[in-house]
């Protein structure tokens, strides 16, 4: 029989191939930690954020922007049941939840002017960059 270690434990191989199979289901969402997969662009006009969150509708996302910070966050509830002559045979009841934080300083990003996209299980949110006026930079003579 092979052996793989795992959470510090000696486990049958068949007992890991069984808790991964049965435990995949929204696993896709995210990695090990709960957070979604995500890209960031930036280029001199915008900042574009890509996080992969597939399954989801639209309505499950909310964006939220307070005191510098964009916090993207959703929801899915969803239940599945097999059955067999009414009987059933598995019920699973699904919850998934996520939410990341991002500072994002309105002196350098225009946050009303802020996008976003959900399309194919990714969603982009892009904002616009604001002029960068130049620091002062000076010497202050001490009179």
């Amino acid at each position: 029989m092979n052996m793989v270690r795992r959470n510090s434990e000696i486990k049958p191989f068949y007992s890991n191939f069984l808790d991964d199979f049965l435990n995949t289901g929204l696993s896709a969402f995210e990695d090990r930690r709960g957070v979604p997969a995500l890209n960031v662009k930036e280029d001199e006009k915008e900042l574009a954020l890509e996080l992969r969150v597939p399954g989801m509708k639209k309505e499950d996302i909310h964006l939220d922007y307070k005191d510098g910070i964009l916090t993207i966050s959703g929801e899915k509830n969803e239940e599945k049941e097999e059955k067999d002559r009414d009987k059933y045979l598995r019920r699973e009841f699904t919850s998934y939840s996520f939410h990341r934080s991002f500072e994002l300083p309105e002196e350098r990003y225009d946050v009303a002017k802020a996008q976003a996209a959900y399309k194919d299980g990714i969603l982009e949110v892009t904002l616009p960059k604001k002029e960068q006026k130049d620091k002062v930079s000076r010497q202050i003579e001490v009179k």
